[in-house]
């Protein structure tokens, strides 16, 4: 009998100290200390940052470009520090873009690292952009960078000129009169304007009515051209007259006929409008006296 109360003891108290064992592996570490454990850290993990590849950026300038007659033609030279060649694209508003390697010998960076080739680009009035840029040359790791801008240039076509200014002054039921004829050689224009100027040296230059009603031969009727300043040029000063009149967007051969003109020399301005740019200006003079 004292031999199972024993054993009975011995058990119980291998199961107490198993019990009080596991409890204090499962009791939370004292974390209101000065310097509290690393399990008191209740703060997220970071994740491990991706690696980091070694391929390289290319390099590379564009050292020139010239537009001539519906194409832009580009220099300089790129490299890669993974290989070559580097190949180069120019893109502009015309496509397709074009890509070349840059294999040709560079002086000043002693290889074969340069380029120069010639894109399609847009022979309308305006502003156009073109872009070049450096391809990459991968080593194989990720992530691969991405193609590098060397340049976007900009470049300005104005206006196609107008030309074959003819002017004629005459005399119409007691008036007098100017023809003003001139080819209007833009394709896509805004409108085309026509500047008249004269010196008004005394009150009888300015006829009684200075209105300077106009007819386009051919053409549509217009507003009545007024002065810049948008008054009627009154009779009785002396100075500076002027009137400007836009025309409908038109091709070829045009014709504006005057009447009321003043007695003066009258000077004569003709230039188009087209993509925001003014056409450099066809200008010609004619006394009506």
């Amino acid at each position: 009998m004292k031999r199972i109360l024993a054993i009975g003891l011995t058990l119980a108290l291998s199961a107490g100290l198993t019990v009080t064992a596991a409890g204090s592996a499962l009791a939370r570490p004292n974390c209101d200390v000065p310097d509290p454990p690393s399990a008191c850290d209740d703060s997220p993990v970071e994740p491990t940052p991706p690696p980091v590849g070694s391929d390289k950026y290319p390099m590379g300038w564009l050292e020139s470009w010239e537009y001539v007659g519906g194409a832009v033609r580009v220099s300089g030279w790129a490299s890669d520090p993974n290989g070559g060649p580097v190949q180069v694209t120019a893109q502009t508003a015309v496509p397709p873009a074009v890509t070349r390697p840059a294999n040709l010998w560079h002086v000043e960076r002693g290889g074969f690292v340069g380029f120069s080739f010639t894109v399609p680009s847009s022979a309308l009035a305006g502003v156009h952009t073109f872009c070049v840029t450096a391809n990459n040359v991968p080593d194989g790791s990720q992530p691969v960078p991405e193609v590098v801008p060397l340049a976007c240039p900009q470049y300005r076509i104005s206006p196609a000129t107008p030309s074959g200014l003819t002017l004629s002054a005459g005399y119409q039921e007691g008036r007098r009169t100017l023809d003003v004829t001139f080819t209007d050689n833009s394709v896509r224009e805004d409108n085309y304007r026509i500047d008249l100027s004269w010196l008004q040296t005394t009150p009888d230059d300015t006829p009684t009515d200075p209105g300077l009603p106009t007819t386009p031969p051919g053409g549509p009727s217009l507003p009545i051209p007024q002065p810049t300043w948008g008054a009627p040029i009154p009779t009785t000063e002396v100075g500076v007259a002027r009137a400007v009149i836009y025309g409908t967007p038109d091709t070829g051969r045009r014709t504006w006929h005057f009447t009321h003109m003043p007695q003066a020399f009258v000077h004569v301005v003709v230039v188009s409008n087209e993509a925001g740019l003014t056409s450099a200006a066809l200008s010609g003079g004619i006394s009506t006296r």
